[in-house]
């Protein structure tokens, strides 16, 4: 996978050497809000339910190679900040955990732009991935959602600048490890979707 990555990118670097106009490279910054929704589970003693959505931040490397004038090829290197809130009721008390992901991750679109609009969708790589539990004795949650998600969404471009709105489903995460204690328990996920917002800009 990071063999292919690797190549994928200097691919975008040499074309760009030949023709400057047809390599674009910029930089990205948003938030994000994660939908996160699991069928209410018990385990030693605790009920776990689904959180509110909660908010996080990314950013990233941004490399677009110009196909022609409608369709293009963008790769990214992104970092980030996903959160999770999971409610915990414990005798007849609930608290909210929060999980924090920090993210390594590639995304590799198949672009088509008219005018100002473009629309765009494809894979994402993960490279990496840690977590934060603001409860770790009581909750982990063993994200079975493999290296590889599915995205895609729309665009506005202005002179240099691009707004944008992606949606970001993990087709592979059907089922969860939610560690607790020295239990462990797998739990069927409804739905795992992230949703970004960001601006950019190219050099």
């Amino acid at each position: 996978m990071k063999r292919f990555l690797c190549i994928l990118l200097t691919l975008l670097v040499s074309a760009g050497t030949a023709s400057a106009k047809r390599l674009q490279v910029g930089l990205r910054g948003g938030a994000n809000f994660s939908d996160y929704r699991f069928p209410a589970v018990e385990i030693d003693g605790t009920r776990f339910t689904s959180g509110p959505v909660r908010t996080g931040y990314e950013g990233g490397l941004v490399l677009r190679l110009n196909l022609s004038r409608h369709l293009h090829l963008q790769s990214e290197l992104d970092y980030a900040f996903v959160n999770y809130a999971v409610n915990a009721a414990t005798n007849g008390r609930t608290r909210r955990i929060g999980i924090r992901t920090e993210r390594l991750e590639v995304p590799v679109h198949l672009g088509f732009q008219f005018g100002p609009l473009r629309l765009f969708g494809g894979a994402q790589f993960r490279l990496s991935q840690t977590q934060r539990s603001s409860a770790s004795n009581l909750l982990r949650i063993g994200f079975n959602d493999s290296d590889m998600a599915l995205s895609g969404g729309a665009g506005l471009k202005i002179c240099k600048f691009f707004l944008e709105f992606r949606v970001t489903g993990y087709p592979g995460s059907r089922t969860n490890e939610f560690r607790s204690g020295s239990s462990v328990e797998r739990v069927r996920m409804q739905h795992h979707i992230v949703y970004g917002s960001s601006i950019g800009f190219f050099f």
